[in-house]
């Protein structure tokens, strides 16, 4: 069987720079892009095992090693902790992208040559990598932004997901409490007290009609001077139906 070391290398090195420098976008490590590619040319040091047999147990260690210089090289050495969390990201990463091409490896060969098959990895493998950062960085600040919210009032109890909205800084003029938005139809507000708040939103102005409730709790914490409002039109926010405001303390 015919090795072509060139090829190999070149394709490792683009393997292992593109992990590395999703981790860096991961983690906001900011490291230099000379750096990013110096640890993937470190990576390059596993064309060892083409040539030297290691057993499973040294295979291990190797590869080991071979990842904590990897991340030391790429992004420093810090602390612990600190590399630690580099060659965990390292490794999801490299699984995510070693399944990607291990699914070209299959799908694109074309009258049993390589070409195209390499063409794919070289050009997709870096988008599959990039995609994936916006996707990851997509559902972190989705998902960092819900907390489980309840309200207690008039004898009913109001359980859902809260979306904490950078731009609801609604309050009331009357007696400056912040305003939690919450849609109507998850509300019994028939014998609440409602009462109407003026308010101006994006050239936008109406009434709110709210209620004070007696306690509400988000992520199990309790916090005082709210007063809930009803939303007339839906968030369109999965699985959340309120809108917390982005003046509430300690969330």
């Amino acid at each position: 069987m015919v090795i072509y070391l060139d090829l190999i290398f070149i394709i490792n090195l683009i393997f292992d720079s593109s992990c590395l420098l999703t981790v860096d976008l991961l983690l906001k490590r900011n490291s230099k892009l000379f750096r990013i590619i110096l640890g993937g040319l470190v990576g390059e040091l596993s064309m060892i095992t083409l040539f030297v047999h290691l057993n499973t147990l040294n295979m291990f260690f190797f590869k080991l090693v071979l990842t904590l210089l990897m991340v030391t090289v790429a992004f420093s050495y810090k602390d612990i902790k600190y590399t630690f969390y580099n060659s965990i990201y390292l490794y999801l990463v490299g699984i995510i992208l070693g399944g990607f091409e291990y699914y070209l490896y299959n799908e694109f060969q074309v009258n049993g040559t390589y070409s195209l098959k390499y063409l794919f990895i070289l050009v997709l493998s870096p988008l599959a990598l990039i995609i994936y950062y916006k996707l990851t960085k997509k559902f972190k600040n989705n998902y960092n932004n819900r907390h489980s919210l309840k309200v207690l009032y008039e004898g009913n109890t109001f359980e859902g997901v809260g979306y904490l909205d950078s731009g609801n800084k609604l309050t009331s003029p009357l007696n400056g409490k912040i305003i939690v938005l919450v849609e109507k139809e998850y509300i019994i507000y028939h014998k609440l007290k409602l009462f109407p708040i003026p308010y101006n939103a994006l050239n936008h102005h109406g009434l709110l009609y709210c209620f004070t409730p007696q306690e509400v709790y988000v992520d199990g914490k309790i916090q005082n001077n709210i007063l809930i409002g009803l939303s007339e039109v839906k968030f369109n926010i999965d699985g959340c139906n309120a809108l917390l405001n982005a003046r509430m303390e300690n969330i």
